[in-house]
């Protein structure tokens, strides 16, 4: 009787981890069937996405083009009103970040116009 109530319960824990995984999994894989929350949840964080490729590159501004330096200001002025609307703790962080990216930015353009 013990070995079959182990079992059982048994089944039940490994039934629950599957369907968390399972659950987890559409949360993360983008697919046909995720439910609305999960693609309310994509489509807010498009913002973040934008913010990644645009301050992803900081590290090669030097060797950017001018017209490059110019559509990463550009595309840095667009996306900040998207994040001025979040939620106050990120606003701050990631509108002081986008900020700086676009400094950067800005600087290289300045240095090269004074050179």
């Amino acid at each position: 009787m013990a070995a079959a109530l182990g079992s059982t319960t048994l089944r039940r824990a490994l039934r629950a981890a599957l369907a968390g995984l399972a659950l987890a999994a559409a949360a993360i894989e983008p697919g046909a069937g995720a439910g609305p929350r999960v693609q309310r949840a994509r489509a807010e964080d498009a913002w973040f996405v934008e913010f990644e490729s645009i301050c992803a590159q900081t590290q090669d501004a030097m060797s950017l083009t001018t017209d490059e330096l110019r559509a990463l200001v550009s595309r840095c002025d667009r996306l900040k009103p998207q994040i001025e609307g979040l939620d106050p703790s990120r606003r701050k962080v990631y509108v002081k970040r986008l900020q700086q990216c676009r400094d950067l930015y800005q600087f290289v353009l300045d240095t090269r116009g004074q050179g």
